[in-house]
């Protein structure tokens, strides 16, 4: 019998090793963006002050507030 964890491990690993930087990029940052797409405006603001607070202020960033409704900066 197959073990299923192990099989997934070396199918994980093999993937990874098998990876250009560039590829291994894309594959984050199109993981990232798919995961980001499910979360309300408020839960994407929340995630963002845990972790990177200072995006929040940034000049590229426009205003950002809790609704679920994007709204122009004024």
């Amino acid at each position: 019998m197959i073990d299923r964890d192990k099989l997934q491990d070396a199918l994980i690993e093999s993937i990874i090793d098998g990876m250009d930087h560039k590829s291994m990029y894309a594959y984050v940052y199109d993981s990232l963006d798919g995961n980001f797409d499910n979360y309300s405006m408020k839960e994407l603001i929340n995630e963002t002050e845990e972790y990177y607070p200072e995006l929040l202020t940034d000049a590229a960033v426009q205003k950002v507030t809790y609704s679920d409704t994007p709204q122009d900066a004024s």
